[in-house]
């Protein structure tokens, strides 16, 4: 079950603020802790800072933008909970590797990673809604950093998570033997 969703909307004075410590390199988590905004709202900042669509007017639709994106990334917390409480839903004898819930890497934050009945880890990447292309490439990304870095010679493979998937995903992973698509009807 879903958690009710809490809307956070920074002022564009407080967005400034986030944009500019972002910018000279500050960790989001000591922006929130420096100025007691929340995670997510730094979170999506971010994430808009990365892909280029965040807009330095703040007009209305902006304003949109980081709402769907902070209620996209509260989905995606509350799933990441519910199956980390119970990982045999996804596969059987799946279990959460040390500190596996939001993996912190070089690279970005695994959402879960896990190590299968056999001692080989699953890297989880999980996304409210539709997945995209994109997907695939964050969670390779990751893939390759355990797999260079934690696996010491284990199998690495990837599960994307989601409602649906685009079709372009669909057909990149057809190729891959070790990347799944896993549909949830939870979400």
């Amino acid at each position: 079950m879903l958690k009710k969703m809490t809307k956070t909307i920074l002022t564009k004075e407080q967005k400034k603020q986030v944009v500019n410590l972002l910018r000279k390199g500050i960790p989001p988590k000591e922006i929130s802790e420096l100025l007691g905004f929340p995670m997510r709202s730094i979170g999506s900042i971010k994430s808009h800072l990365t892909m280029g669509t965040y807009d330095e007017n703040g007009d209305e639709t902006s304003e949109k933008i980081i709402t769907a994106q902070e209620t996209s990334l509260s989905i995606e917390r509350d799933l990441q909970t519910f199956l980390c409480n119970d990982l045999e839903q996804i596969e059987p004898g799946l279990k959460l590797f040390q500190n596996g819930k939001e993996f912190n890497t070089d690279i970005g934050r695994i959402d879960i990673l896990a190590i299968d009945r056999d001692a080989n880890l699953l890297v989880i990447e999980l996304k409210a809604g539709k997945a995209k292309d994109n997907a695939l490439g964050q969670l390779l990304g990751y893939m390759s950093f355990i797999s260079c870095n934690i696996a010491k010679g284990k199998r690495v493979r990837g599960y994307i998570i989601a409602n649906n998937f685009d079709n372009r995903l669909k057909y990149a992973v057809k190729s891959l033997d070790n990347v799944k698509l896993k549909r949830l009807l939870h979400i």
